[in-house]
């Protein structure tokens, strides 16, 4: 220690002699530090025995700097890397130069998960130490968003849980690991795994499904049982899962019993999200957020209230979604600032959430704020800015498509492509939406653009299209079967690029399929089915001449949008013009004036509604947790 003191104080008086005016001093120091060593190994144990929060620093000079061959060096030993990760004022900072190091060329998140698991193999270690390791840094690992090599840590981590004794200590130990697990295993779609984790959660807790009839697959996530849910909706959760707790956890703690359920339980959700079960997902996000207290820590109330949010959404709850997921963007940003990745995955959220309502050109924005925090952290080459680049992609092209200019979409959406193929293997899901994003937007690019403006010509940007549609759809079938929402779309989605191919006899295939599919799973009211039959609709009427059928479809389809949107829903147009056409080639002239004149009031409403803002960013107000949980469980919920 005192050699590196030596060292920082000769550096800083070299650099003064030479009028280097630093912003102050101890910038000097970490400066000077960083370059001599890189010119020298041999002090690296001095430097090692510096507190936690000034090694920190260093490190984080070097990334300043571009010294990042000696940073992946440090970072890539086990025990400097654990001591980061204990220390809670490092994770951002940490974050950064992990991504940073990565991107330069290094391994360096299969060289820490293959290092746990070496020093798992060793017999001398304290089993409590590893497994504390081990959920540290499988959850640096996932939040990083490398998934692969978070898995591969926490499972270790669940056998080393799963061989200790039966105690309540071990029980939520386990839980904490299939917590994670779960988070792991949902976003990068290891469904079969994510099963399997959500199964052992069910039986830890007391709450397995042995209700007859079932489902048995392995790749199945089961739902609770009818009497284990009416337990967890009318009782205190916590005497149904008494036994783990054993008088040791801490109030507010994120191991203390509510929480560690609260976290469990949105991670239900979001694994029954991804799945597109959204019933499931809202009712096991709802039991989370009753388990939320004023003491839970600001960041498991912020996962929550988010899952909440989503959950709603998808349920077109459009004011309970709208009241949590502007509460998780303020908390979030007030616990971590705007420069965080959880702030910015809040803002997706938030982005989501407005697209849904039609807020086309507020979702864009929001969306494009998120992008860019994602980016100074994770720089270009990581999941979660592939994921922020195909939902802007996927805005753009939902504002764009009256314009018909595209190519803002299209590049986002290709950049996703890119960012997913270097990280993902070649069959992984996680190709599948972003393929579907590209091919709607070439579709579209090739119906708006002249052949001599597009150096391929339409016919070959459709032909893409079609491949790009197929491999999506096959990608979904392979994950999730055919009867699935988000199969359903890419079958609907291959129904509207017929069209456009004038391939009618394919398209009326894919969208009834689709139809069917949407409302086996969702009923007869839900916007995907609306959606599905507005499409089927325009094929009736402008392709087809099966004017009556394409009236009846146009008809339920404006009917669903009303209930669920109102008078000012963007889709409404297409529908309306629909049926304008329709009933003028009937001649019934009397109901196409009608519908023309409809057509002009949802114009004028549309314009007043560009005059209506949503609240800035910033500008949400922060519910006491009592009253937002007030709000939601009002007595008739």
């Amino acid at each position: 220690m005192k050699r590196v003191l030596f060292y920082l104080a000769k550096m800083a008086d070299a650099s003064l002699r030479v009028k280097k005016i630093p912003d102050n001093l101890y910038e000097l120091c970490l400066t000077n530090l960083v370059n001599y060593l890189q010119k020298s190994k041999c002090e690296r144990n001095d430097l090692r025995s510096l507190p936690d929060s000034i090694l920190m620093d260093v490190y984080y000079k070097m990334l300043q700097e571009k010294r990042l061959c000696i940073l992946g060096a440090e970072l890539s030993e086990l025990h400097i890397f654990e001591r980061l990760l204990r220390f809670s004022g490092a994770q951002l900072r940490l974050l950064q130069c992990f991504q940073a190091v990565i991107e330069h060329g290094s391994k360096l998140s299969a060289e820490l998960a293959t290092g746990y698991l070496n020093r798992c193999g060793d017999e001398t270690k304290s089993k409590d130490g590893l497994i504390q390791l081990g959920l540290r840094l499988g959850g640096f690992l996932n939040e990083a968003g490398w998934y692969a090599d978070a898995q591969r840590v926490l499972l270790r981590c669940r056998q080393l849980c799963r061989a200790q004794p039966a105690t309540a200590h071990y029980r939520r130990l386990t839980l904490e690991c299939c917590h994670r697990l779960l988070n792991t295993q949902s976003a990068y779609c290891c469904f079969p795994a994510a099963a399997e984790t959500y199964a052992l959660a069910l039986e830890l807790l007391d709450l397995a499904d042995d209700s007859p009839g079932a489902p048995d697959r392995p790749d199945t996530p089961r739902h609770v049982s009818a009497e284990c849910s009416h337990r967890l909706d009318t009782c205190d959760i916590l005497t149904v899962v008494g036994g783990l707790s054993d008088g040791t956890e801490e109030e507010g703690a994120e191991w203390a019993l509510p929480a560690l359920l609260a976290r469990l339980f949105k991670e239900f959700s979001a694994l029954f999200f991804v799945r597109c079960d959204y019933s499931a997902a809202h009712a096991w996000a709802m039991r989370a957020l009753r388990l939320l207290r004023p003491d839970t820590p600001p960041k498991i109330t912020i996962e929550v209230v988010r899952a909440c949010g989503k959950a709603c959404v998808v349920k077109r709850r459009f004011g309970a979604a709208g009241l949590l997921v502007r509460q998780a963007v303020a908390l979030a940003r007030r616990a971590f600032g705007a420069a965080h990745p959880r702030y910015a995955a809040a803002l997706l959220d938030y982005g989501f959430y407005l697209l849904n309502i039609d807020s086309i050109p507020h979702s864009v924005a929001v969306y494009e704020e998120a992008l860019a925090t994602l980016r100074r952290v994770f720089g270009r080459s990581s999941l979660h800015v592939a994921t922020a680049q195909e939902d802007l992609a996927y805005a753009l092209y939902v504002l764009e498509y009256s314009s018909g200019r595209f190519y803002k979409a299209r590049d986002h959406a290709e950049r996703a492509i890119r960012i997913i193929e270097t990280l993902v293997p070649p069959d992984h899901l996680l190709l599948a939406s972003a393929k579907r994003v590209k091919a709607l937007i070439l579709e579209e690019i090739a119906l708006d653009t002249p052949a001599a403006q597009e150096m391929r010509g339409p016919s070959l940007l459709l032909d893409e299209s079609e491949a790009l549609h197929k491999a999506a759809l096959a990608l979904s079938m392979m994950a999730f079967g055919e009867k699935n929402v988000q199969t359903a779309k890419h079958y609907g989605n291959l129904g509207r690029l017929y069209q456009s191919m004038h391939k009618f006899q394919d398209a009326e295939t894919m969208h009834l399929k689709a139809i069917a599919i949407k409302e086996e799973l969702l009923g007869a009211e839900d916007y995907e089915v609306g959606l599905s039959i507005g499409h089927l609709a325009s094929l009736y009427n402008y392709h087809m001449q099966q004017h009556n059928a394409a009236e009846t479809l146009y008809l339920r389809s404006i009917a669903i949008s009303l209930k669920l949107f109102g008078s000012r829903y963007s889709g409404l147009e297409y529908d309306y013009r629909g049926l304008v056409h329709v009933f003028t080639q009937l001649k019934r002239h009397d109901r196409a004036e009608h519908y023309s004149a409809l057509l002009q009031h949802w114009h004028e409403l549309r314009e007043q509604s560009k005059t209506e803002q949503q609240p800035d960013l910033g500008a949400e107000e922060v519910l006491p947790l009592q009253e937002l949980q007030a709000k939601l469980f009002a007595p008739n919920d």
